[in-house]
């Protein structure tokens, strides 16, 4: 096993036997490690489709394509912010970079070559715990903020987690320096979405009309609740 220096990735990798040393270039990656990390990818972005079944499904009727159309917000609007400077943000290499945050590797590209396969290989990869991150929060905000501000939301809360994130899994992240491994992202992705959804949840308040004394209004779909519970 290998923890990549630039990212903080664990890599089962696969090297030639005679050389016991852990590999530093693009060029040691193997296919199987690339589609180790890409089906990993996948995994993690179907947690896309669990959390907008979920809350589908706990949402009222009215409300249903609503909070659909912001777990796709959350992959479309997110993913281009990241691309374009979220991830150098987390993990970029210029000279400028330090313990806090990161600078370079903006509007990821790489050219076709040996680099290119683990270039997009890693940005996928973390990619899929940034949209993770902003679509938790989605949930919390369901039925009480509008789309508009929802697209705006999900801009910004790239930026807040992609500087926890390269703390922890950042060539120079201070918390990474100090010895912190999280393997899972309980900390960049878990704590800082769980936490943006808790200051969200008492700044909009509670949900217009779900707890009025006429009644609960007409709910989702228990089966796509239960769905996306599993799917998670």
């Amino acid at each position: 096993s290998y923890i990549d220096p630039d990212t903080g990735i664990l890599f089962n990798l696969t090297w030639n036997e005679t050389d016991s040393r852990a590999p530093k270039s693009g060029s040691a990656w193997k296919w199987d490690d690339a589609t180790w990390i890409l089906a990993s990818s996948f995994i993690i972005f179907s947690m896309q489709t669990g959390f907008g079944m979920l809350e589908s499904g706990i949402v009222s009727l009215k409300n249903e394509i609503n909070i659909m159309m912001k777990n796709v917000v959350d992959v479309v609007l997110g993913g281009m912010t990241y691309w374009a400077f979220g991830y150098g943000l987390s993990y970029g290499d210029s000279e400028y970079s330090n313990g806090f945050i990161s600078f370079g590797n903006w509007f990821v590209d790489s050219e076709p070559g040996e680099n290119m396969g683990p270039t997009f290989v890693t940005f996928l990869f973390q990619l899929s715990f940034a949209t993770t991150a902003t679509t938790i929060v989605s949930g919390a905000m369901a039925e009480r903020c509008n789309f508009h501000a929802y697209c705006l939301f999900s801009l910004v809360n790239t930026v807040v987690y992609c500087l926890p994130a390269g703390w922890v899994w950042g060539n120079k992240g201070f918390l990474r320096q100090m010895g912190v491994v999280d393997i899972g992202g309980s900390g960049p992705v878990h704590l800082v979405g769980g936490s943006s959804a808790f200051i969200a949840s008492w700044m909009l308040g509670p949900r217009l009309g779900r707890w009025d004394l006429d009644g609960m209004p007409p709910m989702g779909s228990p089966t796509n609740a239960l769905t996306g519970l599993f799917m998670l």
